[in-house]
């Protein structure tokens, strides 16, 4: 399997190329397009889940506001499948070894290897208060899989301890501890200072930021829109 990531950063598209027999998963929804000689099987679990383990799987990822069924694509004779989100930014290709997993903000996901295991991870009231919500995803396994962003994204090397919005954050490796408190200043810097609630992470490995808020951006919109009648 070999993924691209075409007109980046604004309109990212991911391009999923299979060999003869090879599969991919991606979340219902994101397929832009694929060869005419690949099949579709919808359910709601991952490889080696089994029947129960998946239906468990996939109300877990509901209640973290991700679908609850999952499409698998597969190659016959080899071909190519192309992802996309719904709005607009960049998308990321993490290979993984086995060795570490990544925790992902919810509906983050667009595609990955059927060995990728993609489940619900209880963040606690430190993701609540930074804005992720009370659910996060808990990436698995080993293989490609493929994340999208609100605006570019940009990669970091953490060795030590490094603080960023909590709006900004997209996902990091689960060697990364986090804490979430003000960016200082005190009571008042807090309330009127606009930069509200910071994520500090310690531990060496990799995080990844985006370069638009999504929640900001809605504020701002938001009031730009015309108001629906009744």
């Amino acid at each position: 399997m070999n993924i691209e990531i075409q007109h980046r950063p604004a309109y990212s598209l991911a391009v999923v190329s299979l060999e003869a027999g090879e599969s991919v998963v991606g979340e219902p929804g994101s397929m832009i397009s694929m060869d005419g000689d690949i099949a579709i099987d919808t359910s709601a679990g991952m490889a080696g889940k089994g029947i129960i383990g998946g239906l468990l799987s996939g109300l877990k990822r509901m209640v973290a506001g991700e679908s609850f069924l999952r499409n698998t694509f597969t190659a016959s004779r080899g071909g190519t499948v192309c992802f996309a989100p719904t709005h607009v930014g960049d998308m990321e290709v993490v290979n993984l070894d086995g060795s570490r997993g990544l925790v992902l903000q919810a509906g983050a996901w667009v595609c990955a290897a059927p060995s990728v295991s993609i489940d619900a991870s209880w963040g606690g009231a430190r993701s609540f208060f930074a804005g992720e919500g009370l659910i996060l995803l808990k990436v698995t396994g080993e293989g490609p899989m493929v994340f999208h962003t609100f605006g570019g994204v940009k990669a970091i090397e953490i060795d030590g301890e490094f603080v960023v919005d909590s709006g900004h954050i997209v996902a990091f490796e689960d060697t990364l501890s986090f804490t979430v408190g003000s960016v200082g200043g005190g009571i008042f810097a807090f309330l009127f200072g606009g930069e509200g609630l910071v994520a500090t992470f310690k531990g060496r490995g990799r995080l990844w930021i985006q370069t638009r808020n999504a929640t900001q951006f809605g504020k701002w919109i938001g009031p730009l829109l015309p108001m629906r009648e009744g």
